[in-house]
């Protein structure tokens, strides 16, 4: 008989946990406050942003660069950059963010230099890059000013934006077709 009332214990433990406990725990958790789902394009912007630091960072270290390998970073934070951007892009719409064009000239740029391997940079490479480094920093500050922290796309700074981009592209075009 003692088998039989530790069965029967065991039923009631599970019942009661059935009855009362287990609706408990379900009004606590719908009465609880839920986290927020936060905006997917807000986060991809985010990531573009901080690309884009980086992509600072890369220029102002470039500068100080003496050989075409050690451009091998900007490259690649370049890239990283427009591959980004262009999703972003992807996601929001042309007429919210403009293409940047100019990212993918970097890559362009640099991927010439390198082609004949690793070799000392000449002083008009050098300057162009210099150059160049320099106008992305408008890029780069206008890039952050284009989404504010409501998640609106700001139109002024879209204008911002292409102005630097194509100031970035007149810089590389100026090296690649001297006149």
């Amino acid at each position: 008989m003692r088998p039989k009332r530790f069965r029967s214990g065991v039923v009631w433990m599970v019942v009661l946990f059935m009855l009362l406990i287990w609706p408990s725990i379900q009004v606590y958790n719908f009465l609880s406050p839920k986290i927020e789902a936060s905006d997917p394009l807000k986060m991809l912007y985010e990531v573009v942003q901080f690309q884009m630091n980086l992509l600072k960072g890369s220029m102002q270290e470039a500068k100080r660069v003496h050989t075409t390998d050690q451009l091998q970073k900007l490259k690649l934070v370049a890239y990283s950059a427009a591959f980004a951007h262009e999703r972003l892009v992807r996601a929001v719409g042309k007429e919210k963010l403009p293409e940047l064009s100019s990212m993918n000239k970097v890559v362009e740029m640099i991927t010439l230099l390198q082609l004949n391997g690793d070799r000392p940079l000449a002083d008009s490479e050098k300057e162009v890059i210099s150059t160049f480094a320099d106008a992305a920093n408008k890029l780069v500050d206008s890039y952050a000013l284009i989404y504010n922290s409501s998640g609106h796309w700001i139109a002024s700074q879209r204008k911002e934006l292409i102005l630097a981009d194509k100031e970035l592209i007149s810089v590389l075009d100026s090296y690649f077709a001297p006149q």
